[in-house]
């Protein structure tokens, strides 16, 4: 991002007048969560919002997010929905995750692959995708893996960073990741990630599905952008239509009328 968030981090982004931290926690309100949990790191005290829990991962630049996640795991005892911080993703796909039943649903866009067009500073190696099967269960996930890797009647789709557990779903996480956590040193590799304490989510997610838990995707198409380099937040308005970013373009069209 450069020195867009040399004072703050990529959530305080304006987007429409608003920061992107301010329209995520309204879009996982219209999903009905009623209790926010942020877990803050990079230049935490740049970030105003005090009607959430906050907790602090003062690790932040020796962890990744599967790590920085647990710092928040006493709040995992009941069903969540969990995002990324650096994402855009329209209300209705936080909604229809929300209708999930499955104990473990993580957002899947299946038409991924055109958002790479023109993304150079975030090529479409970088993607964190999934292969599953076509009634949702996830079989495969990661970086590097594509299209070509499918097996017969596999679906190959970009991971959003946006999940929905049930309480269940939650407790098998947690305990997951407290059995790892006690047996792992933390420079140990796990999964792709070439160290325990750097893993990601889509890590610990292939490590239950290899354990024989059930991980399902909420297929969707488009309806969400990520903010991970500078180039992606300036492009966002030039793509807002084709990802069908229609709340965004809404906000955008009203803030230019007001001006």
């Amino acid at each position: 991002m450069g020195d867009l968030t040399d004072e703050k981090p990529k959530c305080m982004l304006e987007i429409a007048g608003r920061t992107l931290l301010d329209w995520t926690i309204d879009h996982l309100r219209s999903a009905g969560c009623d209790e926010i949990v942020l877990i803050t790191g990079y230049m935490e005290d740049a970030i105003d919002r005090r009607d959430v829990i906050r907790v602090s991962n003062k690790e932040f630049r020796d962890n990744n997010i599967l790590h920085s996640l647990m710092y928040a795991q006493d709040y995992l005892d009941s069903a969540a929905l969990i995002t990324y911080s650096d994402i855009w993703v329209e209300p209705g796909i936080h909604r229809k995750l929300a209708e999930s039943s499955d104990d473990i649903a993580l957002a899947v866009d299946l038409d991924w692959q055109p958002y790479y067009e023109g993304r150079s500073d975030h090529p479409l190696q970088e993607a964190e995708n999934v292969l599953a099967a076509r009634d949702g269960t996830i079989n495969r996930l990661g970086k590097h893996l594509f299209p070509e890797d499918a097996l017969t009647g596999e679906l190959c789709g970009e991971f959003l960073g946006l999940w929905r557990m049930s309480e269940s779903g939650s407790r098998r996480l947690r305990e997951a990741f407290q059995a790892l956590n006690e047996r792992l040193d933390p420079l140990a590799p796990f999964q792709k990630a070439l160290e325990w304490r750097r893993a990601y989510i889509t890590d610990i997610m292939q490590h239950m599905i290899d354990s024989g838990a059930s991980v399902n995707a909420c297929f969707v198409e488009r309806g969400w952008a990520e903010l991970d380099t500078r180039q992606d937040y300036e492009r966002l308005p030039g793509i807002a239509r084709r990802q069908r970013l229609f709340t965004f373009d809404n906000a955008i069209r009203l803030e230019g009328a007001e001006q």
